[in-house]
């Protein structure tokens, strides 16, 4: 069978060249083939260049947490030293206190002693000196005479401002002798108990 193509030279398909199946010519364009080239030269150069992206992320995230396992472990080593540092701080304080307490109630009656004679007046003189309780509440009642009722003001003042002697009461106080021709002399009774600086002070007269 002999086929003839009538049409003009200018209206004939040309080769290579799709047309949309009237023969008018026209180029039909595939764009499911077009996408899948544009998908082909695009893609893969993406997914490596993620790929790249990510593994110096992560090994910048490794760095950082070697480093930040290192700084814990440093900062471990600093706690451990700064608790055992806390610990002898309290059993250095806890011996300290115990070695107070022990002299605060060893030196309880030097310091009461000490005390009294440095706050005893010239006009004025001790008979007796007696324990009323021990320590570490040690307290005393003293007995003495005064050539003057002011001798007894200044000797309790005085005590009152120890920071070893605390309460110091006049429980008694009567004047000796009533000749006028000698000196009038006044025999006390003081009670007074043995204290640190941050005891209370105070004088109650009779």
């Amino acid at each position: 069978m002999i086929e003839i193509n009538l049409l003009p030279e200018a209206l004939r398909p040309r080769q290579g060249i799709a047309t949309d199946g009237r023969g008018d010519g026209r180029l039909r364009i595939d764009f499911w083939g077009v996408a899948l080239l544009i998908s082909a030269l695009t893609i893969p150069p993406g997914v490596i260049a993620l790929w790249r992206l990510q593994r110096a992320e992560a090994g910048e995230l490794a760095v950082r947490l070697e480093a930040a396992v290192a700084d814990s472990a440093r900062l471990a080593e600093l706690r451990a030293a700064s608790d055992s540092l806390t610990e002898k701080s309290r059993e250095i304080r806890e011996r300290v206190a115990l070695v107070e307490q022990l002299d605060r109630d060893r030196f309880a009656w030097p310091h009461m002693m000490d005390e009294i004679s440095r706050a005893l007046p010239p006009p004025a003189w001790l008979t007796s000196l007696r324990q009323l309780s021990p320590p570490p509440d040690l307290a005393v009642e003293v007995q003495g005479i005064a050539g003057n009722p002011l001798a007894i003001t200044e000797f309790v003042r005085t005590l009152d401002t120890s920071d070893y002697i605390a309460d110091v009461r006049i429980v008694g106080s009567q004047q000796q002798g009533s000749d006028p021709d000698q000196v009038s002399r006044q025999a006390f009774t003081l009670v007074l108990r043995f204290a640190h600086a941050s005891a209370s002070r105070r004088v109650e007269p009779t």
